[in-house]
């Protein structure tokens, strides 16, 4: 009565209480797994993510006839004989999403009796989540997706990754499709979401055909950023082993998808691109190799990654690239935002200063006949400009 009339607010006072039952052991278990902590009734079940600390309360009701083991409801009159027919799989009710998800779960039945929660045609089925297989899984059944976070692991089929952590297959195929947001290719999202580990180097039959182009798009990036911390000269700073300097590299340099070949193309610092945000137009950011006009150039030997640029506002050779499109040089990159708001008619002409600056007389700096200020520029492989220092 205390809990009804004092502590509820007025509109849920006459709600009406229901006792929960202890269950036929009589108590409360608590379980603590890798991935979350469970507190479990017999018609209830919480679960808690022990590193986001969401947390899911459910409610099952008390029921002896056979259910879906998907959806949890009943499954009608012929005990879904008729969806069995149809997927080959046990306690499926006719709902359409759980008809699809059966059509890709595993129909084999495990050494321990139990049936497999794997994904169809494995060569090698998941092990048990009953419980059966505690020596070599961090999970089970009741566990929750650490993806979703919205259904457990017996809801639909499952995948294991090398670091034995098991995801719900659509969970892990959706994860890996949509890839990073943001026009800087990341590879955050190609990790494991309970212990981060890299799934560039995945194994997994299943995921093979995801994990392929991800791991291809990884070692470009990774070897072209392990030249460019080379040509900077800051190999030093960036630690002893490969290992090390390739995700100094990645996380210190932007890489982005050129839009008409694909492949990616350095685009500057990544502090560049953090500053600016996520507005960009996929269409302007173009490589070396695709762009049209005077910006076009490669280099015999050591391709495009290397050119140099003139500074987009002045003529002096660029230091900087930003946002995948723009070429500065350090007075400029400096007054960055002015000089990009400039309307292109108020662009001094050559011979043009940093901050936009117009010089007197009428030979260029840089020596060279180029196009008029406010347009990209290459000058040549820097590497070959610069040999004598290599």
């Amino acid at each position: 009565e205390c809990d009804r009339v004092i502590h509820l607010n007025k509109l849920k006072r006459t709600h009406v209480r229901n006792a929960v039952r202890m269950g036929e052991r009589g108590g409360l278990v608590i379980e603590r797994h890798e991935t979350c902590c469970r507190a479990k009734l017999s018609t209830v079940l919480v679960v808690v993510d022990r590193r986001t600390l969401k947390n899911v309360i459910e409610f099952r009701r008390a029921t002896t006839s056979a259910v879906c083991r998907f959806c949890s409801n009943p499954l009608g009159d012929d005990g879904g004989v008729a969806t069995f027919v149809a997927s080959g799989v046990h306690g499926c009710c006719t709902n359409e999403e759980c008809v699809d998800l059966a059509k890709n779960l595993c129909t084999k039945t495990l050494p321990c009796g139990h049936p497999c929660n794997g994904v169809r045609d494995e060569a090698t089925c998941l092990p048990c989540l009953r419980g059966c297989s505690k020596d070599t899984l961090f999970m089970d059944s009741e566990d929750l997706c650490p993806i979703c976070f919205t259904t457990s692991l017996a809801e639909e089929p499952c995948v294991l990754l090398d670091c034995r952590h098991v995801f719900h297959f659509r969970c892990i195929r959706r994860l890996l499709t949509m890839r990073w947001s943001g026009p800087r290719i990341t590879f955050g999202y190609c990790r494991c979401p309970t212990c981060s580990r890299s799934l560039v180097d995945l194994k997994h039959p299943i995921l093979a055909p995801l994990v392929e182009p991800v791991r291809i798009l990884y070692e470009e990036v990774r070897k072209k950023a392990l030249l460019r911390l080379s040509y900077d000269g800051l190999e030093g700073q960036a630690g002893a082993t490969e290992a090390e300097r390739a995700e100094f590299a990645i996380d210190k340099y932007a890489y982005y998808p050129c839009f008409k070949c694909k492949h990616a193309s350095f685009g500057g610092l990544r502090a560049c691109q953090d500053a600016r945000g996520d507005d960009f137009n996929p269409a302007d950011l173009v490589c070396p190799m695709c762009v049209e006009g005077p910006a076009m150039q490669e280099c015999p030997r050591h391709g495009a990654d290397f050119l140099e640029y003139k500074c987009r506002f002045c003529c002096s050779v660029a230091v900087f690239f930003c946002f995948g499109t723009t070429h500065f040089c350090n007075p400029c990159h400096d007054d960055h935002q002015r000089c990009v708001s400039a309307k292109k008619e108020s662009l001094p002409h050559c011979p043009a200063g940093p901050r936009l600056t117009q010089l007197e007389g009428d030979e260029c700096p840089l020596h060279v006949k180029h196009p008029p200020t406010g347009e990209e520029f290459a000058l040549g492989c820097g590497i070959c400009r610069n040999a004598q220092t290599f």
